[in-house]
């Protein structure tokens, strides 16, 4: 599986052997998550823990959607713009919402706090992915648009979130 995508990688996705190589492997690497992550257990559990493992297989289920578009060699004029976004909105920005909540306290000394308010964002993250897939393939101009602002809206939806719960969780009204 890496060696598909470091061999896809370095053939680069503008020749087929590439291309098929790299969505090949990003489809193997989702399946390898999907079965063997601990998130795929701990989604069970409640509160942060199923947050985090939620995030992270949510991010895992767009990797197949690049991979799909790279392998059928989706001739949509904007396919490559879909690959991108469900690769670094759809499961980059999804590993950021799912680990931010032990990373930033452990780098930054930042004490933020879990809260179910958090699945607004996320939820909201995921729809803005979906809206600009479905109009880069379908090339839908509005719906392209739209999901950029609504990919801001999630962002700051969740620094917004973690900001009002910290000072919650420190006191502060």
């Amino acid at each position: 599986m890496p060696i598909h995508i470091l061999a896809g990688a370095a053939l680069g996705i503008g020749s087929d052997t590439g291309r098929m190589l790299f969505g090949s492997g990003l489809i193997v690497l989702a399946l390898w998550l999907l079965r063997y992550d601990v998130a795929t257990r701990t989604v069970r559990f409640d509160g942060r823990a199923r947050f985090f493992a939620l995030a992270m297989l949510a991010g895992y289920l767009w990797l197949p959607v690049s991979g799909m578009i790279l392998v059928l060699g989706i001739d949509a004029p904007l396919a490559y713009d879909a690959l991108l976004h469900s690769i670094l909105i759809g499961f980059v920005i999804s590993m950021v919402f799912g680990h931010a909540l032990i990373i930033l306290p452990a780098v930054a000394g930042v004490r933020l706090a879990y809260h179910p308010a958090l699945y607004v964002p996320f939820a909201t993250l995921h729809l803005s992915v979906l809206l600009r897939v479905t109009g880069d393939l379908m090339e839908l101009e509005g719906l392209r648009q739209s999901s950029g602002l609504v990919t801001v809206l999630a962002v700051l939806g969740f620094a917004l979130t973690n900001m009002i719960t910290a000072r919650i969780r420190r006191g502060r009204p």
